[in-house]
């Protein structure tokens, strides 16, 4: 972490000699935070985890993955960082390579310039040296022109005497002052050439120093130029430098951004770890309590069971000797000749349950009737039915519906039926009298169990067989 320091430190350094503003907005911030995690890592990192014992699992765990998320956060701005100063780096190196392919540039028209300058200088020295001549030259002819003139000035009488007199005709005369203007005019022409010519020779000597002079003035600038680049991409150059430095300061910081984060996430599995050993735990725990209980269940069933089977064995001896006195209570009724409607007896002695009642009633079994025409009275097979009052039997026969039945036609519209029956003891035009054995409990026809089934009908219209008989 010292190296690291010194490192960021000298980052600024360059940053600030430089005037380097091209970092991202709160990189420093970031650093600074890689560098707190960082020192936490062997001493925050274990007084948190100390203190997550006293929560629960939802609570470490969301914690973990906050700070798992909040680290993945800031390495991916790092990362982001990393991209752009690499993408500045990058800039910056195309930058450079554009400034020295400038300079390479500048240098070549320096050396083009400096080859036109050395040319130009030659050639003005060439010039020089001819207008030098040139004037030599005009005043030579200058001076000889003006001694011609002077001589012919002051000799020019006595000349033109003596051209007369030694001339030996007029058109010899005439001749003779031809030619002598003629020499005259030479000579003016020839001076005004040589001035002419002096006058071509110094303006292209002027030409010349004007040439040289923006030739000087390009090569000032150009090597002006050449300079500020140079010095321009050595800034860059040491731009780069803090850009490498930064990366490199950077990649340490994604680094450790990248082992934080890996350390987190050992820590989330240790979580879920230490939480799938408690919910194994618990669930071990539960079982045996389950199995525990299971055990307890069973032996409450089967002691329960036993008293139960006990109960069951009680009963069904109770019942047994209940249903010994139902079957032999038939042996007690009195068996006589009664035609009276108010005395009619109950037709199963010593059985006074009923099961259903007269009226409406849900259909206990399919294809049974929706509205109980009688009495469902008693339970114990084979017992013993009797007429409730005498008269003729009617029917004795089997109905799918009734099963096994027999009708009692007591007279004055009033007629008995005794339906389910295992047995019928009568058959039809038998008579009966009060009291007498006609038939056996049984299951026959839509039954749900042993029963008889006993109805009363006045006028074939069904009644309440209660408001006739009642089990005494």
């Amino acid at each position: 972490m010292n190296r690291k320091k010194i490192k960021r430190a000298s980052v600024l350094l360059l940053s600030f000699g430089l005037c380097v503003t091209t970092v991202l907005p709160g990189g420093n911030n970031l650093r600074a935070d890689a560098a707190g995690i960082t020192n936490r890592l062997l001493s925050g990192s274990a007084t948190g985890r100390f203190f997550q014992f006293e929560k629960s699992y939802e609570e470490k765990l969301a914690e973990a993955n906050k700070r798992k998320e909040e680290l993945e956060r800031k390495k991916q701005a790092v990362a982001a960082q990393i991209r752009e100063n690499e993408q500045k780096k990058e800039d910056l190196l195309d930058y450079i390579a554009e400034l020295d392919l400038q300079i390479m540039q500048l240098n070549d028209e320096i050396e083009e310039l400096d080859r036109d300058i050395l040319l130009g200088e030659a050639e003005l020295e060439q010039t020089k040296s001819d207008l030098m001549e040139a004037q030599e030259t005009e005043k030579a002819q200058y001076e000889a022109m003006k001694r011609r003139v002077q001589y012919m000035y002051e000799n020019g009488e006595e000349s033109i005497f003596e051209l007369l007199l030694g001339a030996t005709s007029l058109a010899e005369v005439l001749n003779r002052v031809e030619y002598q203007k003629e020499i005259t005019e030479y000579d003016k022409e020839l001076l005004a050439k040589y001035t002419e010519a002096k006058q071509t020779v110094e303006a292209h000597k002027q030409m010349l120093e004007a040439e040289l002079e923006s030739l000087a003035v390009l090569k000032e600038t150009a090597e002006f130029n050449r300079a500020t680049l140079t010095e321009l991409a050595a800034d860059k150059s040491a731009e780069i430098e803090v850009y490498l430095a930064q990366l490199e300061l950077d990649a340490e910081t994604f680094a450790d951004y990248a082992e934080e984060i890996t350390r987190e996430e050992a820590n989330i599995e240790s979580i879920k770890e230490e939480e799938r050993r408690r919910i194994e735990e618990e669930e071990r725990r539960r079982k045996e309590e389950e199995a525990k209980r299971a055990a307890e269940e069973a032996e409450r069933k089967r002691k329960a069971a036993e008293t139960a089977e006990a109960a069951k064995a009680n009963a069904a001896k109770a019942e047994s000797e209940s249903d010994a006195k139902r079957l032999a209570a038939a042996d007690n009724v009195a068996v006589k000749d009664e035609t009276n409607p108010d005395n009619m007896i109950w037709p199963l002695p010593g059985d006074g349950r009923i099961y259903a009642y007269f009226g409406p009633r849900v259909a206990p079994t399919k294809g049974a009737s929706t509205y109980h025409r009688g009495l469902d009275i008693g339970g114990v097979y084979g017992a013993r039915i009797v007429a409730t009052l005498s008269g003729t039997v009617k029917e004795a026969t089997y109905n799918a519906s009734r099963g096994n039945y027999v009708a009692i036609d007591h007279g004055g519209g009033l007629v008995t039926y005794y339906m389910h029956c295992s047995k019928l003891l009568v058959s039809p035009g038998d008579k009966v009298l009060q009291g007498s054995v006609i038939a056996l409990v049984g299951s026959t026809g839509i039954s749900t169990g042993p029963h008889v089934h006993y109805s009363v009908a006045v006028n074939g219209n069904y009644v309440d067989p209660l408001k006739y008989v009642s089990y005494k």
